[in-house]
């Protein structure tokens, strides 16, 4: 039992961190924190003035979405290796979140202070606010968290029953010779001077390296070749191949019919190539659309 539970916690969970995402996350908690306090009043402060009481209470809102904003954008830059996205786990996550919760317990012990002594009353002392933050809310958290690992786990094993169900299909026969030239892909560097032609039937997936894109690519004369360029670009010029040339992960588009097999975790899918060792990643936010493309290949 317990070897299964850790097996859970050591898994793959989800990790985007975006200024977007923490600005909207740390507002929804900020309110409901505010909300809560206002409606139940707990640990007594019913007996608070009205106006010194809606000021702590709409500053816990306050600290509480600073603190997970905060910390959503500087701790990744002050510890990148343990944000990793590959090596995030769901014990990763519940612990962030718990490290969260303890911030804001300090910070609304703060707050509370400061407005307990402007009234001329006893403030809880520090234990009291950071150890009833945390028990408060690191239930939740834990339990939030496994629902919604569990959710995504769910989720992408459907899809990855569909994608291996439909890649298994027989393949659509070749066209008949003598019908049309084979389809080629064209693609255009940031020069507008250099290009590279790749046959649809070799190529295998376009993946970004920095200022360049790498076109990795079968056939007679198998490898890769380096065009400087945004795969962003690059994608822009592939929409008459989508879905087939689908884009995958912020740095990576593939060609779906070089794909033979389908893998899944709580972070997304993992797509393995027919005539090539690599392993795409297909990330979260790129999981429904990649579902819709499978169906229309």
């Amino acid at each position: 039992m317990l070897r299964r539970f850790w097996a859970m916690l050591s898994s793959p969970y989800p990790y985007e961190s975006s200024a977007a995402s923490a600005l909207s996350y740390g507002a929804s908690c900020g309110l409901f924190v505010f909300v809560f306090f206002s409606v139940f009043e707990p640990f007594g402060f019913n007996f608070m003035a009205p106006a010194p009481r809606r000021l702590l209470f709409a500053g816990y809102g306050l600290v509480t979405g600073l603190a997970i904003v905060a910390n959503d954008r500087l701790l990744p830059l002050l510890w990148p290796r343990f944000f990793r996205e590959e090596n995030w786990s769901l014990l990763r996550q519940i612990l962030f979140m718990s490290w969260v919760t303890l911030v804001i317990g300090l910070g609304c012990h703060l707050l509370t202070v400061l407005i307990f002594r402007g009234q001329g009353l006893l403030a809880p002392s520090l234990p009291q606010i950071v150890l009833f933050t945390f028990f408060i809310a690191v239930f939740p958290i834990t339990i939030i968290n496994l629902a919604n690992h569990a959710r995504l786990l769910r989720r992408n094993a459907r899809v990855v029953q569909e994608t291996n169900r439909r890649l298994a299909a027989p393949a659509q026969p070749p066209p008949p010779a003598g019908s049309g030239a084979a389809p080629c892909v064209e693609l255009v560097a940031e020069n507008d001077r250099d290009t590279l032609r790749v046959a649809m039937s070799d190529l295998l997936y376009i993946q970004a390296e920095e200022n360049y894109v790498q076109v990795h690519f079968k056939g007679e004369k198998p490898g890769r070749a380096l065009l400087r360029s945004s795969l962003t670009r690059i994608e822009r010029q592939l929409r008459p191949f989508h879905p087939r040339l689908f884009r995958c992960h912020r740095a990576c588009i593939v060609n779906l019919a070089q794909v033979a097999r389908a893998d899944g975790n709580a972070q997304g899918l993992k797509l393995t190539l027919k005539d090539d060792a690599a392993v795409i990643p297909v990330a979260r936010r790129y999981v429904p659309e990649f579902r819709r493309a499978i169906r229309e290949l």
